[in-house]
């Protein structure tokens, strides 16, 4: 009986012992995952501040951009983002926008996009380590005299009756 007790302990402690091995193991593998995150992250955060640089420059660069001949077509769905955005003085988030809307923040986002892939000056900013957005303020001007974007007058009485805007 004797021998199966010290059997039965011997064993548990190589099993401790592995476990403990490999807990050490995936100590290290999280470090290693944790400092690659945290790495990609300051990455990310110097691509969107390079991509912020390069919207300031070509926006000084073409000052005068004409947007008077945009001849693009927004979806119901990116005319409904795009109106959340000229409407509000503030920055935005996309949670922001998508909580407004009744969207996913992916949604928001892929019609954040599509506007931009468009051609619509959306600037993009940092608030807190949170991405806002907000419209350039002379597209705005220029967009509520001459509508460029021919936004169907139904998104904008929608979103009023409905006190998104």
């Amino acid at each position: 009986m004797d021998s199966l007790k010290q059997g039965l302990k011997l064993a548990f402690s190589d099993i401790k012992t592995e476990f403990n091995e490999h807990l050490e193991t995936i100590n290290q593998n999280t470090s290693e995952i944790q400092a690659v995150y945290e790495y990609v992250a300051e990455v990310e955060g110097k691509i969107d501040k390079l991509s912020e640089r390069l919207d300031e420059l070509q926006m000084a660069l073409n000052p005068d951009m004409s947007y008077d001949q945009f001849d693009v077509e927004l979806t119901h769905r990116e005319q409904e983002t795009f109106m959340v955005l000229y409407a509000e003085r503030e920055l935005l988030s996309s949670q922001e926008i998508a909580r407004r809307l009744g969207f996913t923040e992916e949604m928001v986002n892929r019609y954040v996009f599509n506007l931009i892939s468009k051609g619509i000056p959306v600037i993009r900013d940092y608030d807190n380590g949170v991405l806002t957005l907000r419209l350039d303020n002379r597209f705005k001007d220029l967009q509520a005299r001459k509508n460029v974007l021919k936004i169907n007058e139904s998104v904008n009485k929608q979103l009023m009756s409905d006190n998104i805007l």
